[in-house]
């Protein structure tokens, strides 16, 4: 049964990553299992009938409509993608318009995919909704939203945007050698950049990218580090990619 948790390792449940389907179980403080989106759905009240998914991707809840979309692109519904699709022109909540959008391309929808294009280009959207729409896009193998990903990696953009951002490009599994590039030269910015956050995740970004030509740099940034914490996250940097690769 899948979770709805299980966003990063399997790719039939890719559309939902966001907060909107990150439904761990609460409560009791013991581990429990995370709820599936049926059990969420259920939990709302919702009856798991074709119609009544249907129904519900018109609830006035942004959550239950969320779900409703991702159990009918779970169920494969492929005669339900004309209402889905309805519902992600018409919603008005950003991040859910962004997981509804998503449900459509997973069942095979390129106007869904053009909705979610068109939102990881939208400026005036939040970062976390734009990046999260250019996360569905770049799983469709399509980087249209490349460029404007990584202009969130600039020094003008917020801390929790280029920190989002790197996470996002340096993790890209298909980057051409100039994508990966331009990744490389923003994360070596990054590691002399004023906040100690933006610094020690630069370093992962640079693991993830495995490139020698950040050791240089790297060093560089080290030799005048002056944070204990930083100083030991760009020194295991370094032996990470200092080690030959088999």
């Amino acid at each position: 049964m899948v979770r709805a948790d299980d966003v990063a390792s399997r790719a039939s449940v890719r559309l939902v990553v966001g907060v909107l389907f990150v439904l761990a179980s609460v409560g009791s403080g013991l581990c429990q299992a995370p709820e599936t989106f049926s059990q969420a759905l259920s939990r709302h009240g919702i009856v798991l009938t074709k119609p009544s998914l249907i129904e519900a991707l018109r609830n006035p809840d942004k959550e239950v409509r969320g779900l409703a979309a991702a159990e009918l692109a779970e169920w494969k519904a492929t005669d339900s993608l004309p209402e889905i699709l309805r519902a992600a022109a018409a919603e008005r909540n950003e991040p859910t318009k962004v997981n509804i959008a998503a449900a459509a391309t997973w069942l095979g929808s390129a106007e869904g995919l053009g909705l979610l294009k068109e939102m990881c280009l939208d400026q005036t959207l939040d970062f976390y909704v734009r990046q999260n729409a250019a996360r569905n896009v770049f799983d469709k193998r399509d980087h249209a939203c490349f460029r404007a990903v990584a202009n969130m990696m600039l020094p003008s953009a917020s801390s929790d945007s280029r920190i989002g951002a790197l996470y996002l490009l340096s993790q890209l599994n298909d980057r051409t050698e100039e994508e990966t590039g331009v990744v490389l030269n923003l994360l070596v910015g990054m590691l002399t950049d004023a906040d100690l956050r933006v610094r020690l995740e630069s370093c992962e970004g640079l693991r993830w990218l495995k490139r020698p030509e950040a050791i240089a740099p790297l060093r560089n940034a080290l030799a005048n580090e002056r944070e204990d914490i930083v100083r030991q996250r760009m020194e295991s940097t370094l032996n990470f990619l200092g080690k030959p690769r088999t």
